[in-house]
């Protein structure tokens, strides 16, 4: 199991898109977000722009926390991760490591809840 205490943020470019997949639901405020992590990356796709805190773990392990920039469809953001973390456990832990009280998990991939 990868090391949850050695997060550290990457820029959203170095995320292996292919690689990543939706994990889970969290709610978390974007502002605690900021204030813990500082600015997030803002990306462009065929849709919508989306706000991005892209992170990295010691052996290998990569995630990030993705939303719409406006009018997300849903409050909270998407956690995507590899395959390293694709659990449910790790995303518990991943929200853990976060350093943000309220952060919290809302609903797991009923493929990671296997």
């Amino acid at each position: 199991m990868p090391d949850f205490a050695g997060l550290y943020r990457i820029p959203d470019g170095e995320l292996p898109l292919r690689d990543i997949r939706y994990l889970a639901l969290v709610q978390v405020d974007l502002i605690a977000l900021y204030r813990r992590w500082g600015r997030p990356d803002v990306g462009l796709d065929s849709l919508v722009e989306w706000l991005c805190f892209a992170f990295a773990l010691p052996g290998g392990g990569v995630f990030a926390f993705q939303r719409e920039a406006y009018n997300p469809p849903t409050p909270g953001f998407l956690l995507s991760a590899n395959q390293v973390l694709f659990s449910a456990d790790a995303a518990q832990r991943l929200v853990e490591a976060l350093d943000i009280p309220e952060a919290a998990l809302i609903e797991v991939s009923p493929e990671a809840a296997v």
